[in-house]
């Protein structure tokens, strides 16, 4: 008996060292799996705040392109802002602090394979972002970035939204391309791109966007550095393509790239720039609102400071493809730069910084505000002028063509008649009665355009300027940038072609546009002329 109670003692006692040891094992386990666990939650916060970080940065970068792209930034400034921090506020209540300051007193210029001029700074940008409910965690991330400035006319094309290009007939055209999304590209006959710089932040595409069928034509891009100068065609080699990485650059050497190659978005002025109130309303010299001119902020008389009819108001413009009377104010372009008329010696009143806005207010509900500028053969300004609207703008007859200057239209939306419109015939449908006559545009324009819906084409890049006459045969000659930085807000009349019918508008003139060379030295802009923005990033460290 004694022996069987002595192996129960044994048992029990081994019990309870069994589990005392089994306690100290598992309070040991638990202390560890909560330390792991609090390990795990401290890296997750430091991951958490460096994610943080890196927002602010980005935003930080966003700011100031948008800024110095919108004017709001000197694009010189040694430190942004130039008191106190860039904040950037998080959904989840947490903030990041910024601060950019110059990292070389002077910019330098680069000249690119193409002839550009690109001006280039360095800034050295500084974030530092704080855990939100541990203020003892933070992150500061240090990024060296080249802020590159590039003039938007530098460019013989440039869009911030989609680029469509399919013309019918043969067309040709010479001079750096860049779209901030994607381009499509097709032609009924042969498109070539007679450039060594065709981008795309986004895609490119040998393929119509409203209904993705491939025209019939050809697409033929110049190859890079190629000796004797060749131009592979598209042939159906776009992003969609498995060898488009590539391939690509095998066949045009360089030439052709899109986002998966690196390109990327070009920071640009918004619509409300050209708004009343914004910035070329307030730079402008001269200024003519509701048919009313000002200079310098003092109002002037016509017979008295400038001719009489320099301006004029005229409501007799139909426009087909808006349907829609023109409440137009008439800007005669000689007789603002003076001269003798009426037996009278008049002052030039063209703006003495070279910018001149104009804008209507007092459209009716049927009708549709517009600005025409007439006899602007010769501009009589040395340095050139920039005339901007938040309206449409019509030029009408022979632009810049004595003495060429440097010269740029900014508007709503861009029309160009012939020297042989008459604004009586605007209601006849019966196109013959709007037959044009071959005209010369020697300009740099920004403007509006349409957005592509499914089955419904915007025209395009062959239509960015819009016709309003019968121009078979007639050869429209363009001598400078096309532009395009928003949608129109005022001419939304859809794109239509064709001679028959209540919506008859115009038919295609021999297009002679090319690239205004002047322009790409960057020595020899229109006045006010916006840049292009963009930011390449360098090193980084995190402190």
């Amino acid at each position: 008996m004694r022996q069987v109670r002595n192996q129960r003692g044994q048992t029990v006692l081994l019990a309870y060292v069994t589990v005392i040891v089994l306690t100290v094992l598992g309070g040991s386990l638990l202390n560890s799996s909560l330390a792991a666990h609090r390990q795990s939650q401290l890296q997750k916060s430091h991951l958490d705040v460096f994610y943080l970080a890196e927002g602010g940065l980005e935003d930080a970068i966003a700011q100031f392109s948008n800024g110095i792209a919108n004017f709001q930034v000197d694009p010189q400034t040694a430190q942004y802002p130039a008191v106190g921090t860039i904040t950037t506020n998080f959904a989840d209540g947490s903030t990041a602090i910024s601060t950019i300051a110059q990292a070389e007193a002077v910019q330098r210029t680069i000249i690119d394979p193409d002839g550009l001029s690109i001006f280039v700074k360095n800034y050295h940008i500084t974030t530092t972002a704080q855990h939100p409910t541990n203020n003892t965690i933070t992150a500061t991330l240090h990024q060296i970035v080249a802020r590159r400035l590039i003039y938007t006319f530098q460019h013989a094309v440039f869009y911030d939204k989609d680029l469509e290009w399919l013309p019918g007939p043969d067309m040709t055209l010479s001079g750096r391309v860049h779209s901030n999304h994607d381009i499509y590209l097709g032609a009924n006959s042969v498109l070539t791109v007679d450039s060594e710089y065709l981008r795309a932040a986004g895609n490119i595409y040998n393929k119509r966007k409203d209904n993705n069928t491939v025209p019939v034509g050809q697409v033929q891009i110049k190859k890079a550095a190629s000796n004797p100068v060749t131009y592979p065609a598209m042939a159906g080699l776009d992003s969609s393509s498995g060898t488009w990485v590539t391939e690509s650059q095998t066949r045009w050497n360089g030439t052709v790239k899109s986002g998966v190659h690196g390109v990327a978005e070009q920071s640009v002025p918004v619509v409300g720039s050209t708004n009343p109130g914004g910035f070329y309303d307030t730079n402008a010299d001269v200024k003519i609102v509701n048919g009313t001119v000002t200079q310098g902020g003092v109002t002037l008389v016509e017979g008295v400071d400038i001719p009489l009819g320099t301006v004029q108001t005229v409501t007799t413009f139909y426009n087909n493809r808006e349907g829609k009377t023109i409440k137009m104010t008439n800007l005669d372009i000689a007789k603002l730069a003076g001269g003798s008329y009426d037996s009278r010696t008049y002052t030039n009143h063209l703006p003495s910084n070279g910018l001149l806005y104009t804008t209507r207010s007092d459209a009716s509900a049927s009708q549709e505000p517009g600005i025409r500028l007439i006899n602007g053969a010769e501009i009589k300004r040395t340095g050139g002028v920039t005339i901007a609207s938040n309206d449409p703008v019509y030029v009408q007859g022979d632009y810049n063509t004595i003495s060429k200057k440097p010269v740029a239209v900014i508007a709503d939306a861009m029309n160009l008649l012939s020297g042989n419109w008459n604004d009586a015939n605007s209601t006849n449908n019966t196109l013959s009665a709007r037959s044009a006559t071959s005209t010369t545009f020697n300009a740099a324009f920004i403007a509006g355009v349409d957005t592509t819906t499914s089955g419904n084409y915007n025209g395009g890049l062959e239509n960015y300027p819009r016709l309003h006459e019968s121009w078979t045969g007639q050869t429209l000659t363009i001598r400078g940038s096309f532009v395009s930085l928003w949608n129109s807000q005022i001419a939304t009349g859809t794109w239509k072609y064709g001679a028959q019918g209540s919506n008859s508008q115009y038919t295609a003139p021999i297009r002679n546009w090319n690239y205004d060379t002047s322009f790409s030295s960057g020595t020899s802009m229109p006045p006010f002329t916006p840049w292009a923005v963009e930011i390449r990033k360098g090193a980084w460290w995190k402190q």
